[in-house]
Parts: C-alpha cells; structure tokens; sequence
C-alpha cells in the first residue's frame, strides 16, 4: 500500500499537533515548583513517542483513522485554549 499524498498532509498535521501536546505538557511539568527543569524533561521525553507513532497510524491506515487522529488532538488543544 502506497500512502498518497494526503496520508502525508494528515501524517504531518498529526506530528504537530501531538509535538504541540507533549511540548505543552512539558511546559507544564517546568513550572511545578517540586519539580527541576531536568526532573520534568527525564518525565516527558518519553512521552515523544507518540509523535512518531501518530505520524506512522496516519500515513499507513486509512484515511478516516488520519482525520480521527487529527481532530483528538485538535479538541484537546481548543479545550485547553478555552481553559485559559
């Protein structure tokens, strides 16, 4: 199966927007004050992961998938827009 070229649009959209989640959640995990900045970054970089993950889901299952895989991100990151 060859992935076309909107399976690369989606793949890559995702890739952001979850880059976005983890580096938002890091930010987060800086500013606890119990916490150093290399305590927070031993607890996120795992959480990278996902990035390449999404991106491969994205590219290589069907379209649809891409697009959930788009809009989960996309509500949690309008979610926290309207939380602050």
């Amino acid at each position: 199966m060859t992935a076309d070229g909107w399976h690369w649009a989606a793949a890559c959209i995702v890739a952001v927007l979850l880059l976005i989640l983890v580096l938002l959640w890091y930010d987060t995990l800086r500013e606890r004050p119990n916490l150093t900045t290399g305590q927070a970054t031993k607890r996120a970089l795992p959480s990278l992961i996902v990035v390449p993950i999404g991106f491969l889901l994205a590219l290589f299952l069907p379209l649809w998938v891409g697009g959930v895989l788009i809009v989960v991100p996309l509500m949690a990151l309008l979610a926290m827009a309207l939380a602050s």
